[in-house]
């Protein structure tokens, strides 16, 4: 039998509970908020959601149809943008079409907020590194 190897490595991965208003955890997911592809992908999953429309006209039971479709897209989206399968757990106590009291769709707030994750923790990691290189640059000796 061959031997298997194992590499560890630091990834920048966290752990991301979703609470609802009360503070009741409702799901969670792992994701690198400063990893350098989430922002392409970010950007992909906002594009798609600028351009997702209902069809109009439809039957009830076409409404229906149309409607788990959209949730399905929706799941995939999140999916996509996290990189593993988490619209399960995202969407399991509350869909991702269920209006918010402010009126917006919960994917929307959720969304929105992940956005606010991946700006906040890449700019802490980029002021610490900056700061770390102003520390460097001013103990270095100065040439004359």
């Amino acid at each position: 039998m061959s031997e298997v190897m194992k590499l560890k490595v630091e990834t920048g991965a966290v752990t991301v509970e979703v609470e609802d208003e009360r503070g009741k955890v409702i799901g969670s997911f792992d994701f690198n908020p400063a990893d350098s592809n989430i922002l392409k992908r970010y950007g992909a999953v906002v594009d798609f959601f600028n351009g997702l429309s209902q069809k109009e006209g439809l039957s009830e039971e076409e409404q229906v149809a149309e409607l788990n479709r959209i949730q399905d897209q929706i799941g995939e989206q999140f999916d996509a943008l996290l990189g593993y399968k988490v619209s399960d757990g995202l969407f399991g106590a509350c869909g991702p079409l269920t209006v918010t009291k402010n009126g917006d769709f919960y994917f929307e707030q959720l969304l929105e907020k992940i956005g606010g994750l991946i700006e906040s923790v890449t700019q802490k990691r980029i002021d610490k590194k900056l700061a770390k290189i102003r520390k460097a640059v001013a103990a270095a000796p100065k040439r004359k």
